[in-house]
C-alpha cells in the first residue's frame, strides 16, 4: 500500500498559523492577557526555520522576490550595526528587530512552496475551521449567547476573528465552482459568526473581501454564476436574516441596541468608540513620524517616551521602554522605519498582484481567494498591526502568483472581463 504524504506540505503554514491565540490557547489557556513567553520563543524558532528554508530553497525564488529578500537582509544587517554602535549589542530591542524578522517567515513560506508546490487549501481550511470551532466551544462558548453580544463579550480577539474571513471566502469559492450545500452552509455560518464576534474592523474587511473575491472569481473557468446559485446566496440569507431579526427584536431588544451602537461607532469613528481611540493615537505620534519620514526612528523609537495617554485617566497607555503598541500597521512601520518600512513590506506584493490582474488568462479560485484576502488586509491594516500569520499567508500568496495558471481560454484583463460563451476549437488551443 502506497502512503501519500502530500498533506505534509501544509505543515509549515500551519506552524505559522499556530502563533495565533486560537491555537495556543489549547496549551496556555484563555486567561492570558499577553502573549506567553513560550509563544515568543516559538516565533523565534520560526525565524530560524525560515532562514534555513531560504538557505535551502533560495534558488527557486523569482528574481524580483530574491532582490527583495536581499534588501530586507541588508536592512537587518544595517540595523544590527546600528544596534552594536549605539547600544553595544547586536540585537538590542527585539521588539524592533522582530518587525523585520517577520519578513523572513514570509520568504520562508514562499521559498518552501516554490520548491514543493502549493498546499491544498481544502486541508488548510479544514484544520483551521476545526481549531476555530473547537476553541470557541471549549474556551469561549459563553460568548456565543445573545446576552454576551449585548454586553460586548467578544470571546475571540480581532486577529482570531479575522481568520474566519479566510474560511468564508473558501466556502464561497467552493460553492460557486463545485456547488454543494455543505459549502453554502459553511458560508452562511461564518458570516453570522463574524458579525457576532463584534470586531467592526473585521466587518469592514469582510465587506471588502467578498465583492473583490466575486469579481476575481469571474476569471476562474470553473466558476458558474448561475441563477440558482446566486438566488441561494441572496434569498436564503434574506429570508433567514429577516426571521432572525424579527425574533431578536421581539425577544432581545438589547441586542438590537448593541447593534445600533456598533453602527453609530462606525459612522462616527472620529468621535466615539475604538475608532476615536485609534485617531487619538495617530495624532499623538504623527509629529514624530513627520520628524523622520524616510527611515523612521528605528531603535531610537524604542527609547522614545510614550506619547499616547489613556483618555480615561490621562496616564501613559503603556510603560516607557516596552515598545509602542500601535493599532495601525501603517503607523507602526512609519514610526519605526518610515516610508521605507512601509514599502519594504508592501511594494513587491502590490506589484506582483497588479501584474497578475493585468495578465491575460484564467485564475485559480484559490489565487482569487488569496488576492481578495490580501486586498482586505490592506484595509484591516488601518485598524491593527499585522499578526505573525499574516506574513505566512502573504508568502503563500506570492507562491500562488508565481505558479502557472491552468491552460484555458484567454481572458482580457480584470477590468474588462468577457464571459466564455462558446467552446474553443481544438486547433486554437495552446500547445
Amino acid at each position: 500500500m502506497k502512503i501519500r504524504l502530500n498533506f505534509m506540505v501544509i505543515l509549515p503554514l500551519l506552524a505559522v498559523l499556530a502563533t495565533n491565540a486560537a491555537f495556543w490557547e489549547f496549551i496556555y489557556g484563555p486567561q492570558v492577557d499577553q502573549e506567553p513567553e513560550g509563544v515568543k520563543l516559538y516565533t523565534y524558532l520560526l525565524f530560524a526555520a525560515s532562514t534555513g528554508a531560504l538557505v535551502l530553497y533560495a534558488r527557486y525564488m523569482e528574481p524580483m522576490v530574491k532582490i527583495w529578500m536581499w534588501v530586507v537582509l541588508a536592512g537587518i544587517g544595517g540595523l544590527m550595526l546600528e544596534s552594536y554602535a549605539n547600544q553595544g549589542s547586536w540585537l538590542a530591542y527585539p521588539h524592533v528587530f522582530s518587525k523585520l524578522f517577520m519578513l523572513l517567515i514570509m520568504f520562508g513560506i514562499y521559498a518552501f512552496h516554490r520548491r514543493f508546490g502549493l498546499p491544498s487549501m481544502g486541508q488548510v481550511i479544514g484544520v483551521l475551521t476545526f481549531v476555530l470551532a473547537a476553541n470557541l466551544l471549549v474556551f469561549h462558548r459563553d460568548s456565543l449567547s445573545l446576552s454576551a453580544f449585548a454586553e460586548n463579550e467578544r470571546g475571540f480577539g480581532s486577529s482570531s476573528a479575522y481568520l474566519f474571513v479566510l474560511v468564508t471566502l473558501y466556502c464561497l469559492n467552493r460553492y460557486l465552482t463545485h456547488g454543494g450545500i455543505r459549502m453554502l452552509l459553511g458560508f452562511f455560518l461564518c458570516l453570522p459568526l463574524i458579525i457576532f464576534l463584534q470586531h467592526r474592523s473585521v466587518w469592514i474587511a469582510t465587506a471588502v473581501a467578498v465583492p473583490l473575491d466575486l469579481l476575481l472569481l469571474r476569471r476562474s473557468p470553473g466558476a458558474r454564476f448561475s441563477f440558482s446559485k446566486i438566488a441561494m446566496l441572496v434569498l436564503v440569507p434574506g429570508i433567514l436574516g429577516s426571521l432572525g431579526v424579527t425574533a431578536i427584536v421581539l425577544n432581545s431588544p438589547e441586542v438590537v441596541t448593541r447593534m445600533q451602537d456598533n453602527m453609530e461607532d462606525m459612522a462616527n469613528a472620529d468621535k466615539q468608540g475604538t475608532g476615536s481611540w485609534r485617531l487619538k493615537q495617530l495624532e499623538s505620534y504623527m509629529p514624530l513620524v513627520y520628524e523622520r519620514p524616510i527611515a523612521g526612528w528605528r531603535l531610537e523609537g524604542f527609547e522614545v517616551p510614550m506619547q499616547f495617554y489613556d483618555p480615561s485617566n490621562d496616564q501613559p497607555m503603556w510603560a516607557d521602554r516596552t515598545g509602542h503598541h500601535f493599532h495601525n500597521f501603517y503607523l507602526d512601520r512609519a514610526f519605526y522605519f518610515g516610508i521605507i518600512g512601509i514599502l519594504m513590506v508592501l511594494l513587491v506584493p502590490i506589484v506582483r498582484v497588479w501584474q497578475r490582474l493585468w495578465q491575460r488568462g484564467p485564475m485559480r479560485p484559490d489565487t482569487a481567494l488569496l488576492i481578495a484576502y490580501f486586498g482586505c488586509l490592506l484595509v484591516f491594516s488601518a485598524s491593527y498591526d499585522w499578526s505573525t500569520y499574516h506574513f505566512g499567508l502573504l508568502g503563500l500568496l506570492l507562491a500562488a502568483l508565481a505558479e502557472p495558471e491552468p491552460q484555458s481560454v484567454s481572458l482580457p484583463p480584470l477590468l474588462t472581463p468577457e464571459p466564455d460563451t462558446e467552446p474553443v476549437p481544438a486547433e486554437l488551443m495552446p500547445a
